[in-house]
């Protein structure tokens, strides 16, 4: 009865600890390369990695400028999250950015989906510290 219990109680802290796990924030440094107009030359200059908060039902970008979060765009785009992954959407006219964690792998990633124009439609994003923690040292 005691190894039965044991067993239980390790089993149940497991799947806990990566439910806590995939429901924490995470910090993606992305390195989304701006859009080719039709000369072939950047059209859009965003310099610098774009940094994103994810959890599950939460996408929020960096501003450096105001050095906080905006607004979460699960509000008004496409989030999901699962055991697998959270990931969130941002949309424009034209594409979809999605940008997310795997948690399985522990690894953030981009990809781009519709009439992007961009040299590359997938990248790694890397895990960072929380911005907003550093700014207010």
């Amino acid at each position: 009865m005691k190894i039965w219990l044991s067993l239980l109680v390790g089993v149940f802290a497991a799947f806990q600890s990566h439910a806590v796990w995939s429901q924490s924030p995470h910090f993606l440094s992305c390195e989304i390369p701006a859009q080719l107009g039709s000369t072939g030359v950047q059209a859009t200059a965003r310099a610098g990695p774009r940094i994103f908060r994810v959890a599950p039902n939460t996408l929020e970008e960096w501003d450096s400028r105001d050095r906080q979060f905006g607004v979460n765009l699960c509000e008004t785009s496409a989030c999901r999250a699962n055991a697998q992954r959270s990931e969130g959407s941002i949309t424009t006219a034209s594409m979809a950015y999605n940008i997310g964690v795997d948690h399985k792998t522990g690894k953030g990633y981009w990809r781009a989906k519709g009439a992007s124009n961009l040299p590359r439609t997938e990248g790694k994003c890397d895990l960072i510290a929380d911005p907003s923690q550093a700014a207010t040292k």
